[in-house]
C-alpha cells in the first residue's frame, strides 16, 4: 500500500501535548476513534503493544515514534502524524534495555490490511530515517495540512 493512500489531512495534527507516551496515544487514538477510523479498543491495545514492543527511533537530530496495533482494531486504514508541543520519552524500538528518545513526532499507523502494516512500517522507517530535512520542516508546520502538504511532497 503507498503511503500517500495512507494519509489524510484531517489526521495530521501540529501541537498535541501529552505528559507521557501513554497520554500522547491516548489523545491520538480518541481522535482516530472520534473519525470513525478505528475501534474504542485501539488506543488501549497501541498502548499496551508500546510497552511490549517500544516504537522510538533514535534518528540523528529529531526524534520520531511509529507506534501500532493489530488490524484487527481498524476500521479504515490511515496514518496519523502529530508534531507534539513538548518531546515526549518513547522507548526505543527494539532496544530491549528500556532507553528511551525524546520524541517530538509520532506517526501512528491505523492499518485496516494486516500483512500491509509491516510494508507500511518499513516505507515510513526509510522516509523518516532518510530526510531530515523533512523532520525539520515538519517540526516547523504550522498546521495539520501544512504536514499533510510536507509529508505528500516527500512521497
Amino acid at each position: 500500500m503507498p503511503l500517500k493512500e495512507a494519509l489524510s489531512r484531517e489526521t495530521c495534527y501540529v501541537g498535541v501535548s501529552g505528559e507521557s507516551s501513554e497520554e500522547v496515544l491516548r489523545t491520538l487514538s480518541e481522535r482516530l476513534f472520534q473519525l470513525g477510523l478505528v475501534t474504542e479498543e485501539y488506543g488501549t491495545n497501541v498502548i499496551m503493544r508500546e510497552q511490549k514492543y517500544p516504537t522510538g527511533l533514535p534518528l540523528e537530530g529529531r526524534k520520531v515514534a511509529i507506534p501500532h496495533t493489530d488490524a484487527v482494531y481498524v476500521k479504515e486504514t490511515r496514518i496519523c502524524v502529530a508534531v507534539l508541543k513538548h518531546p515526549v520519552e518513547f522507548q526505543v524500538m527494539g532496544s530491549g534495555s528500556g532507553d528511551t528518545v525524546a520524541v517530538e513526532i509520532v506517526i501512528m499507523l491505523a492499518i485496516k490490511e494486516q500483512k500491509a502494516q509491516l510494508g507500511v512500517l518499513k516505507d515510513l522507517i526509510n522516509l523518516v530515517v532518510q530526510n531530515g530535512t523533512m523532520i525539520e520542516q515538519l517540526i516547523g508546520a504550522g498546521d495539520g495540512d501544512e504536514v499533510y502538504d510536507i509529508l505528500t511532497s516527500y512521497l
